[in-house]
């Protein structure tokens, strides 16, 4: 059984090779540092999601997505959500997908609406695979959120008719819940 002080030292050297510029080596210290895990890599990744650089940016994504600590969660909403990152936020909706959103209904929906084709089916991947806790003025905000981007499709990233009807779908999905039963 290795020691606490070499695991360490393992640590900090795939901490310093994420960093340089060897893809195979970011990679392979991306991967690692997925299987090590624990709240001092969380740690180190979550700042990283907020730099400029999309390779470090994107790495530390894949790696909380692997680790899929949902601390995770609010950091990666911010990142995704930063204008900067808008054309460049693929991968950090991809990582969502292992994390809990049940309480994030609105920011997916938000995520489906107005990113990227690829961020679209990771938030579509969410929507289809996890339980949401949610209000009905989550559902209403989701309807606005909807109603607006159909009337100003300028407002969102352009859509064919078939994505528009798979997206109609989910909202009518959710919003069936706003009907009284009868």
């Amino acid at each position: 059984m290795p020691d606490k002080n070499s695991n360490q030292a393992e640590i900090e050297e795939l901490k310093k090779n994420i960093f340089s510029g060897d893809l195979e080596l970011v990679k392979s210290s991306r991967k690692r540092l997925g299987e090590i895990g624990g709240d001092e890599v969380v740690d180190f990744l979550i700042p990283m999601l907020m730099l400029d650089d999309q390779r470090i940016r994107n790495s530390a994504a894949l790696t909380l997505r692997d680790i899929g600590d949902n601390k995770a969660l609010e950091p990666l909403l911010a990142a995704i959500f930063k204008k900067e990152n808008h054309n460049h936020n693929q991968t950090l909706v991809y990582a969502l997908e292992t994390l809990d959103c049940s309480e994030k209904l609105v920011e997916i929906f938000t995520i489906l609406f107005y990113e990227s084709y690829v961020g679209k089916i990771s938030a579509c991947n969410i929507l289809n695979d996890q339980i949401f806790s949610f209000t009905e003025q989550d559902l209403l905000n989701i309807e606005m959120m909807w109603e607006d981007l159909k009337k100003h499709p300028e407002k969102g990233i352009p859509m064919n008719g078939e994505t528009m009807a798979d997206i109609q779908k989910l909202v009518d999905g959710y919003l069936s819940y706003l009907k009284p039963k009868e």
